[in-house]
């Protein structure tokens, strides 16, 4: 009896852990083949304006009412994402490792990705 409890138990982990694992994805999928740029080589190299490219790095800040853009942070620097070309309301994923694909626009001045697809981990 207590191997079958033991064994129940284990396959409950083992799944548990599988299912933490997959990644959610929203809008399109990501491109493999398309370049992973960190985030201040976006700001360094001015020819990426227009690009289509690929960053990760953790969500540090989101819309609260829609969750309609967020701010990423790799590490080397931070950038915001816009998630309105896309059409989606993201739940709240702060603190989640994100990986983007997206194209780099200026708005307003500013620096930013218009997200094409993503996936959350």
């Amino acid at each position: 009896m207590i191997k079958k409890i033991t064994t129940f138990i284990l396959i409950i982990i083992i799944l548990f852990s599988l299912s933490s694992c997959s990644a959610e994805k929203y809008g399109k999928d990501l491109d493999k083949s398309l370049n992973k740029v960190k985030i201040k080589d976006i700001f360094i190299n001015q020819s990426l304006i227009g690009q289509k490219v690929i960053v990760e790095g953790i969500i540090i800040t989101q819309c609260q009412s829609k969750g309609c853009w967020f701010f990423i942070n790799d590490n080397t620097g931070t950038i915001f994402i816009n998630l309105a070309p896309m059409g989606i309301n993201l739940p709240p994923k702060t603190g989640k490792r994100a990986v983007v694909m997206g194209k780099i626009v200026t708005m307003e001045g500013n620096t930013i990705i218009n997200a094409e697809g993503l996936e959350i981990n």
